[in-house]
C-alpha cells in the first residue's frame, strides 16, 4: 500500500486500522499485528520516504460493546504511531451517541477523533457525529451538502472532511465527477482533503483522484497545494512529524 502511495507522490498517510480484524480485539494479539505494521512502515519510510501513522477504528455494525473493546486496544497502544480513533461500518446502525464511551476512552488516552458519516447516512449522521462525539474530522461527510446550515456549521467549526471522490462515484452516491459536491463544499469554506478510501478495491490512486478532480473542476496547482496544506494541518501526528512532512512539501514546491 505504501509503495503504491509513494508512486503517486504521497509523503504522509494516515491509515485506518481495526483490531476487530487484527486479533479479534484482544490487546495482546493486536500488539503483534501492530508490531508487524510498524516494521513495514519503518522500511517504507527509510526506502521510499513515505511516513505512515495509524488511526484505530471500531466497527459500527458490530455494536457498542465490541466498540468498547476496540477502544481499549486503542488506548493501550496510543502514542507516537497510533494517533487517532474513529468509527467505520454501516452508518444506518445505531446512533453516534451509542459509541460515546469508546470515544471518551480514546480521547482520554490522548487520541484525536474522526468518524465515518455523511456517505449513506445523510447530513444528520454528520451533525450527530460532530455534536455527540466531538470529532474534529469526518470520513466522507459529503452528504452535508444537502443541508446548507450544516455546511455553514462545519465551516465555522473548522471540521475537516476526509473526502474520497472516486469511492463515492464507484458506489453510485454521485453519478459522475462533475456532480460530486467536493468543489461546492470547498467553495463554501469547508475544509476538505482528498483521500482514496480503499485504493485496491476502488482501483484508484492519489494521482488518479487528483487528475479526475482537475478534469472535473479545472482545479490548478494552487488549489491542490491548498488542499495539501489543509491535510497536513489536519493530520493527527505529533508536531515533529508534521514539521518533517512540511519540509518535504516545501522542498517539492521550491
Amino acid at each position: 500500500m505504501l509503495e503504491e502511495s509513494a508512486k503517486s507522490g504521497v509523503v504522509y498517510s494516515e491509515t485506518f486500522l481495526s483490531p476487530d480484524f487484527c486479533g479479534g480485539r484482544d490487546v495482546g494479539a493486536w500488539r503483534e499485528y501492530l508490531h508487524a505494521m510498524r516494521e513495514a512502515a519503518d522500511r517504507a519510510e527509510r526506502d521510499m520516504g513515505i511516513t505512515l501513522r495509524g488511526i484505530i477504528t471500531c466497527i459500527r455494525h458490530f455494536g457498542p460493546e465490541k466498540a468498547r473493546e476496540t477502544a481499549i486496544c486503542a488506548a493501550e497502544t496510543a502514542g507516537d504511531w497510533i494517533v487517532g480513533f474513529g468509527i467505520a461500518g454501516d452508518e444506518k446502525v445505531g446512533k453516534p451517541k451509542d459509541y460515546l464511551w469508546s470515544f471518551d476512552c480514546a480521547r482520554e488516552a490522548g487520541l484525536r477523533l474522526t468518524a465515518h458519516a455523511g456517505e449513506w447516512g445523510g447530513p444528520d449522521s454528520v451533525r450527530d457525529a460532530v455534536r455527540d462525539l466531538g470529532v474534529e474530522r469526518i470520513g466522507h461527510g459529503v452528504r452535508a451538502i444537502e443541508d446548507l446550515a450544516l455546511v455553514d456549521e462545519l465551516a465555522e467549526r473548522g471540521v475537516v472532511l476526509e473526502v474520497c471522490p472516486g469511492s463515492n462515484i464507484a458506489l453510485g452516491i454521485y453519478p459522475e465527477w462533475r456532480r460530486h459536491p467536493i468543489a461546492e463544499l470547498w467553495r463554501r469554506g469547508v475544509k476538505v482533503t482528498v483521500s482514496t478510501d480503499d485504493p485496491p478495491f476502488f482501483h484508484t490512486t492519489m494521482a488518479r483522484e487528483y487528475d479526475r478532480l482537475h478534469d472535473a473542476f479545472d482545479w490548478d496547482d494552487g488549489v491542490f497545494e491548498g488542499i495539501a496544506r489543509t491535510s497536513l494541518d489536519a493530520a493527527f501526528c505529533d508536531g515533529d512529524t508534521r514539521e518533517r512532512v512540511r519540509k518535504k512539501l516545501e522542498a517539492r514546491d521550491a
